[in-house]
């Protein structure tokens, strides 16, 4: 079997919320609903679309959200899909993120990639770093091969 291929992609992205109506949930905490288009520019060159789900409560500097983002570009030189999770918490202003690759979820070059994504809000702009691995182009069939076969 080939070898996989480590990497990590650095850049930035643009992102636009649209909030879309949600549910009350009766005696909690409001939870909104915003559909996401990201277009990621750098190693990563991708567009995303996706939607997330938050939860605010009364203690200022807490809230959490979920999100599940389809990505679709360029990786490393190798174009396909891939879908991400995010799973994030705010405890009263101490931010807390994780961000991976949903399991099994790359087509085209991008199949069988794992990995996480950093995403980093500076001065009001996204720059995210992306830990990934992809398996590595099949081994071509050795010499006589088929004769192994017989």
């Amino acid at each position: 079997m080939a070898a996989s291929t480590s990497g990590i992609a650095r850049g930035g992205f643009e992102v636009t919320m649209l909030p879309q109506r949600s549910e009350d949930v009766p005696g909690g905490d409001p939870v909104g609903r915003l559909l996401l288009s990201k277009r990621f520019h750098g190693d990563l060159e991708a567009t995303s679309h996706g939607q997330m789900l938050t939860a605010t409560t009364r203690v200022e500097g807490s809230a959490g959200y979920v999100a599940l983002e389809r990505v679709s570009g360029t990786l490393g030189g190798r174009r396909g899909r891939f879908t991400l999770q995010h799973s994030g918490v705010m405890m009263r202003g101490d931010p807390r993120l994780v961000v991976e690759v949903v399991p099994d979820s790359g087509e085209e070059e991008l199949s069988g990639i794992a990995g996480t994504m950093e995403i980093v809000l500076a001065d009001g702009v996204h720059s995210y770093e992306f830990r990934y691995t992809l398996p590595g182009p099949p081994e071509p069939p050795r010499p006589g091969f088929e004769a192994d076969l017989r």
